[in-house]
């Protein structure tokens, strides 16, 4: 038969480069396809050497997307060209749109691609790029502080330090207030508390002409300190400030993509469940989902927010098909940081499971007499 002895044609460098990067990053074929704007079809033609991919242009541009050298494709370096200001932008709008539908890991690959394409630009003094590198370092941040787990949250903070500095640059009060705010959150989730309330003082006292929405900003992650540090009047005075916030400013021209009326009343859910006050969580859920931008980060969000609380509640029924389907979404797209709070139902539900264990042990010693052997 035609072709029996036909030995299998060697791996292209295509083939390679793109099973490595899965590898390295944890994709599938679909969430590479996603990064590379082609169809998965196509990434799994290249990876098995079925359709061959000769295109130079082509090859550099799938090199420029996964920010490898180019000799990696088996093409040749060449002069670098810099980056435009215009795809700087275009790409920053891109990680943004991946963040709201909760497409971290796809979000966090691009940025890391980017930052590495306009490395050359750091040096500029123009006034629109420098504007450019400090929205790019602040989308790579929150991708970065979203698809890493709490204790990795150091190039976050690096990233939120780059974008401090080209805030200082531009003498712009309102991405400094957003870099040094942010700064304070991962101060926060590491558990230095202290500093993190130097942070968010340091944006609220230096930043004095940042605009409403990252004004709000800050102050609901301050709010969120607060309660860590069971500073429960502070509290209630920050997430109010942030609630009146939020209501005054105009959703198409908020700068913080973050923070809206609908997180903030998902902050007072989160906060009023870790108080106990389960009811008054339930009633803020309600609120949050009326008042809720349509995207999939915010509903995932949300499904997260109300299993907490009906967990709390012992309606474990309703809570874990939804702590469920947030965990299999967030699990699939590198959404790190929701699965930590998935992780914290986890352990809230074993430490019960083991109570009532005890317990039953104890009520059933009481009945039936201590048995001895």
């Amino acid at each position: 038969m035609p072709g029996r002895d036909a030995k299998p044609r060697p791996p292209t460098a295509l083939a390679r480069a793109l099973k490595i990067y899965r590898e390295q990053h944890k994709f599938t074929q679909e969430q590479l396809a996603a990064l590379l704007d082609e169809d998965p079809r196509q990434i799994r033609r290249w990876e098995n050497g079925e359709t061959l991919l000769t295109d130079v242009h082509e090859l550099k541009h799938i090199a420029d997307r996964l920010g490898i050298p180019y000799e990696h494709l088996g093409v040749a370096a060449s002069i670098y060209v810099p980056i435009t200001l215009e795809k700087i932008n275009t790409t920053v709008g891109r990680i943004w749109s991946l963040i709201d539908e909760a497409r971290i890991g796809e979000a966090h690959a691009i940025s890391e691609n980017l930052i590495l394409e306009a490395s050359q630009r750091a040096r500029t003094s123009e006034t629109q790029f420098l504007r450019a590198l400090a929205r790019m370092y602040h989308a790579a941040a929150h991708a970065t502080s979203l698809s890493v787990r709490t204790d990795e949250v150091g190039q976050a903070i690096y990233y939120y330090q780059q974008m401090e500095y080209f805030a200082q640059q531009l003498k712009d009060d309102t991405l400094l207030n957003i870099s040094l705010a942010y700064q304070g959150d991962m101060l926060r989730r590491k558990g230095d508390i202290p500093h993190a309330i130097l942070c968010f003082e340091r944006a609220r006292d230096t930043a004095l002409q940042a605009d409403e929405a990252a004004r709000g900003n800050g102050l609901q992650l301050l709010a969120r300190t607060y309660l860590q540090a069971n500073r429960l009047d502070d509290f209630d005075t920050a997430i109010k400030e942030a609630e009146d916030l939020a209501h005054a400013i105009n959703q198409r021209d908020n700068t913080v993509r973050q923070y809206n009326l609908s997180y903030v009343l998902e902050e007072y859910a989160k906060s009023y469940c870790r108080l106990g006050k389960t009811q008054l969580a339930l009633d803020y859920v309600e609120r949050a989902e009326k008042a809720r931008v349509p995207t999939k980060s915010s509903e995932i969000l949300l499904k997260v927010a109300r299993a907490e609380i009906l967990v709390r509640e012992g309606d474990v029924h309703n809570a874990i098909p939804l702590a469920a389907e947030a965990a299999i979404y967030s699990r699939e797209h590198g959404h790190n940081r929701r699965l930590e709070r998935i992780y914290a139902i986890k352990r809230y539900l074993h430490q019960q499971s083991t109570k009532y264990g005890k317990a039953e042990w104890e009520l059933n010693e009481a009945l039936e007499g201590s048995n001895e052997y």
